[in-house]
């Protein structure tokens, strides 16, 4: 017995056309995957089209600190180098999902599939309120700047104030919460 796989064109999803990211816009039956998995709310995925000159993409998770400082707790960086091999230009997916003990599961598709991890965090106190922010809309890429995609806030208290991602480059705004994560990418043209 033979199994043989088509693919179509219509079978991958559409590389992203302006230089920037984006939040990939799934489809009604992409959605119910995720429904399925138990994924929505808690995972995102992200297209990205870098400019010609950026070989080199870091990602970065950061934690803050009780001086308001941003603390750098894991990250990873995929380069397609000078060479630019297996593609021309950095252009893919990065996805991200939120899983038990604040651990972050990373994937990044451009040209081949990168995977990694954040380790878990054990807080003194259970976690009785939090805001889990995504990237919404399009981000133009500056090279060497960072681009928050995620920000997640966690706290033992039984209210809490709304923030958005772009609170990441004001960290006072955080004064008292138990956890802060954020996640940002940042596209350079030097190589690992």
């Amino acid at each position: 017995m033979h199994l043989v796989a088509c693919w179509s064109q219509s079978d991958f999803p559409k590389p992203l056309i302006k230089e920037g990211v984006q939040p990939y816009n799934l489809t009604k039956s992409e959605k119910y995957l995720l429904q399925s998995f138990g994924m929505e709310g808690n995972s995102q995925i992200i297209s990205f089209n870098a400019p010609y000159e950026s070989i080199t993409l870091n990602v970065n998770v950061y934690r803050l600190e009780v001086d308001n400082t941003w603390h750098s707790i894991s990250g990873a960086s995929i380069s397609i180098g000078t060479e630019r091999e297996p593609i021309d230009v950095l252009t893919g997916t990065f996805t991200m999902q939120l899983k038990e003990n604040y651990v972050i599961d990373f994937n990044v598709n451009s040209g081949g599939i990168f995977s990694f991890n954040t380790d878990e965090i054990i807080l003194d106190a259970e976690t009785m309120v939090s805001t889990i922010g995504f990237l919404q809309e399009f981000q133009k890429i500056e090279m060497y700047k960072e681009i928050p995609v995620a920000l997640m806030v966690y706290d033992s208290g039984t209210s809490m104030r709304s923030y958005s991602i772009q609170d990441y480059f004001e960290p006072s705004k955080f004064e008292g919460m138990d956890l802060v994560q954020v996640v940002t990418l940042t596209f350079t043209d030097e190589e690992l």
